[in-house]
């Protein structure tokens, strides 16, 4: 009598995805194709290969609004989680085949959350990251948390600034928050000009016009301070009208340096906004025609720009890269100090920076050269470095600042602008051009040149 093997039914092999059979053949092509595709993976991809083929799930998710059934394994969520370990096997755990609501994730970065979680690794970007940061601290997944931080901190633009900083100030994520202001303070005008400006909280729309890093004209400021009025009216479902939008505006208003506008732009715009009440209309007149200087509330003090140090500020988008000498060939339209550079940290706690710093005119003589050991501090975000002598920059020609930085991680400037525009300030006008054997424009360590004006004593 002919051995037979016993039938062998889907259900019998946990989690397996295949067509129910009654025999099989011992050593079938079609036996190995099914369950040997574990076979050269690594951890990470078995682990991410039974999460996508739903292989063996014993713990279910009802997630997001929509209450959508997301499964994973127990042994890998408790011990990857401190959270998941308590609400599953700990104090917090409820019957074992009872599914558990999420109505404060939704479905996709959910999945998200779960591939990192699983294989240590899931595409984040900027349009997602501040909802998976949610997410993994919500969960304790502090992997995950920092990707997400080095993703948003190092993808800021003038377009998507404002938003990245409403999220980081509603999650509470202050090192965030504090590089959202550091790139604002950077390009104010194109940031209070855009239209997410609108989209801002009525505190962080305070924050910013109240503070005196603030390097804008107080038209500029005034001007995006009207249209964030009128965005808010249409939030919260009101007409737009003079009387809302002050109501909305509030104290606000009085950090607007409105007694330091042109009299023909308060005249032409303030006075026609029509946000004003009888009585500031009347104190701010008097302030024009020279009559009174009391005008109550409002601050009528300039905005102090530092301490008459510019930074030249070239890049957007951030990425990261490892041991190179980059240099940048400039020119000025007046003659200047160059007191160093700033360059970006890392996110990576008790890194050591060893730093050289060189510049060179135009026939390669070295005009000043500095050496320094930086301990980095991933909550910082800028390093300045400076020549214990700073070299004077004669206008017209051209000098080169190379920069060196020996360390395990760094990360450089991606998109760099050629030309730098002056501030209101009057600092020298930089142009990264000119010939140099390892001249680099376009990406490199240097994000900013740090000018100060010379002044013949």
């Amino acid at each position: 009598m002919k051995n037979k093997l016993p039938a062998l039914h889907a259900k019998n092999v946990i989690g397996a995805k295949f067509q129910k059979a009654d025999t099989v053949s011992i050593g079938s092509d079609d036996m190995t194709a099914q369950y040997d595709w574990q076979a050269n993976k690594t951890l990470a991809e078995c682990n991410r290969h039974m999460l996508i083929n739903e292989i063996a799930f014993d713990v279910f998710f009802l997630v997001g609004e929509s209450r959508q059934m997301v499964g994973a394994h127990r042994y890998v969520l408790v011990s990857r989680s401190c959270v998941f370990y308590a609400m599953l096997i700990g104090p917090m755990a409820g019957k074992v085949d009872e599914k558990i609501a999420i109505p404060d994730i939704e479905n996709d970065i959910f999945q998200h959350m779960l591939e990192y979680i699983y294989s240590e690794d899931t595409k984040v970007d900027t349009t997602n990251a501040i909802q998976i940061l949610y997410s993994a601290r919500k969960y304790g997944i502090t992997g995950l948390e920092e990707k997400c931080r080095r993703v948003l901190e190092h993808g800021l633009t003038t377009s998507n600034v404002c938003n990245i900083l409403h999220e980081a100030d509603k999650f509470d994520e202050l090192t965030l928050k504090n590089k959202c202001m550091e790139y604002i303070w950077h390009q104010p005008k194109d940031i209070l000009r855009s239209s997410s400006f609108g989209n801002l909280s009525a505190t962080l729309v305070k924050e910013i016009i109240q503070s005196d890093k603030l390097d804008a004209k107080e038209e500029v400021v005034f001007d995006a301070a009207l249209r964030w009025s009128e965005q808010e009216c249409l939030r919260n479902g009101v007409i737009v009208s003079p009387q809302n939008q002050r109501r909305y505006l509030g104290g606000i208003l009085y950090y607007i340096r409105i007694p330091a506008l042109e009299a023909s732009y308060y005249t032409k715009t303030v006075i026609k906004s029509d946000i004003l009440t009888t009585e500031e209309r009347k104190n701010l007149q008097n302030y024009f025609s020279g009559v009174n200087k009391d005008v109550k509330r409002f601050r009528t003090d300039k905005r102090s720009k530092g301490e008459n140090q510019t930074l030249h500020w070239r890049f957007g988008p951030v990425n990261c890269m490892h041991n190179e000498t980059t240099a940048i060939a400039f020119s000025s339209s007046r003659e200047v100090f160059i007191d160093g550079v700033e360059i970006d940290g890392t996110g990576y706690d008790e890194e050591h920076y060893d730093v050289f710093l060189n510049v060179y005119d135009m026939d390669n003589q070295e005009k000043a050269k500095c050496k320094e050991r930086l301990v980095i501090n991933k909550k910082k975000q800028t390093y300045q470095i400076k020549f214990s002598s700073p070299p004077v920059v004669s206008k017209g020609f051209t000098y080169t600042v190379i920069l060196k930085i020996q360390a395990e991680h760094r990360y450089y400037g991606a998109s760099g602008r050629s030309n730098l525009n002056k501030t209101d300030s009057q600092p020298a006008y930089i142009n990264p051009e000119g010939e140099f054997t390892r001249r680099v424009v376009k990406k490199d360590q240097v994000p900013a040149i740090l000018v100060r004006p010379f002044v013949d004593s």
